[in-house]
């Protein structure tokens, strides 16, 4: 067998070339002598956000001190493990959490697991002892359920797990991109003062209805989750959102579902139970419409080619309520490289646009 690279395609240890940027994409750049942040641009050229969330069935939250390399897995405890990771709930988002003391926790290791089942979600509580216990838990979730027994002599142990947390992931990686170092740790310091004030009043707390491992809401400080350019952004659960540009009122006021849905609707990056793309913007425009009761309907999501576009069918079984989305490519923007002059180097991105939602 030959060892020479195929037609095409790069040598080892050779930089992936960035695709050329067509003449409407190059007009939305900044100038030669400007170096913004990439949220900032983002924002001014009107980027819209859909389509970008993590796409999975669960995430895994595993704490570990600061500093994190770019990107996390590259060493330390989540060294040689993947972003994505299938187990036992299906395909699965790795991420690193920020110990909430931010002291070395090398010998126990706390995991969290947020999965969905139906139109909510069950969590799980870990404690691995040190690199070896980690590994040796994710190799028993990979075949079964958090809620299963574990066998004796493992390398961990499990704390119960409960439904239907109220939790809050922020993008805080800093080392992957300033504007989520910046914008992600303010968002999460403003936020858990809103929490303090909640607790600080004699109004009655409205983040107590649900279990917690708090009693409240749970806020990590997480690792890289995509989408820097619309820092600060966060995920919420149960209700499994991404959402861009966020502030702290409003995650509290999605978490208690006082907030218009149709409002907030343009900065959601997507729901994690869709495909990226035309399927999570489809999705989207159905909350646009439906607002918070969505969220109590276990849906499916599945997308199709069309005559121009694609054709998404939101379908909520149980419910007895479907939907048909019409989605189009919209226009290509750039993807630009944090505070660099002019940009570049820059990737292009589509954005995509509903251009019908039919109810069946």
């Amino acid at each position: 067998m030959s060892s020479e690279p195929a037609a095409g395609m790069p040598q080892q240890g050779m930089p992936l070339a960035m695709p050329p940027l067509a003449p409407e994409v190059l007009a939305l750049l900044p100038a030669d002598d400007e170096a913004p942040r990439c949220a900032a641009h983002a924002s001014a050229i009107g980027t819209d956000p859909g389509g970008t969330s993590i796409s999975a069935d669960a995430v895994a939250l595993v704490e570990m001190p600061l500093p994190w390399p770019k990107p996390v897995f590259a060493s330390g405890l989540l060294e040689g493990f993947r972003p994505m990771t299938d187990l036992a709930m299906g395909p699965t988002r790795v991420l690193a959490v920020v110990p909430p003391d931010e002291r070395s926790r090398a010998d126990r290791i706390p995991v969290v697991l947020h999965w969905r089942v139906g139109a909510g979600t069950q969590t799980a509580y870990f404690e691995a002892d040190g690199a070896a216990g980690l590994r040796q838990l994710f190799e028993h979730l990979a075949s079964r359920l958090p809620s299963e027994p574990i066998p004796d002599g493992e390398g961990f142990v499990s704390f119960g797990h409960t439904e239907g947390e109220r939790a809050v992931l922020v993008c805080t990686q800093g080392s992957h991109d300033v504007c989520c170092g910046s914008e992600g740790t303010r968002l999460a310091a403003d936020f858990e003062a809103v929490l303090r004030a909640y607790r600080d009043s004699d109004v009655d707390e409205p983040y107590a209805g649900a279990p917690t491992a708090s009693g409240r809401v749970s806020v990590y400080r997480v690792s890289h989750t995509g989408g820097h350019r619309f820092a600060p952004t966060a995920m919420t659960l149960p209700d499994g959102r991404m959402w861009a540009s966020i502030e702290a009122g409003e995650i509290a006021a999605i978490l208690d579902r006082t907030a218009d849905a149709s409002a907030l609707a343009p900065r959601c990056r997507g729901w994690w139970g869709a495909a990226t793309g035309p399927a999570q913007v489809a999705e989207r425009a159905v909350f646009t419409q439906v607002g918070w009761p969505l969220e109590d309907m276990a849906r499916t999501v599945s997308f199709k080619p069309a005559a121009n576009g694609w054709d998404v069918d939101v379908i909520a079984a149980e419910a007895e309520r479907g939907w048909t989305v019409s989605v189009v490519a919209g226009r290509t923007v750039p993807t630009i490289a944090c505070r660099a002059l002019g940009g570049l180097p820059a990737k292009p991105a589509t954005e995509f646009i509903v251009t019908g939602v039919r109810e069946h």
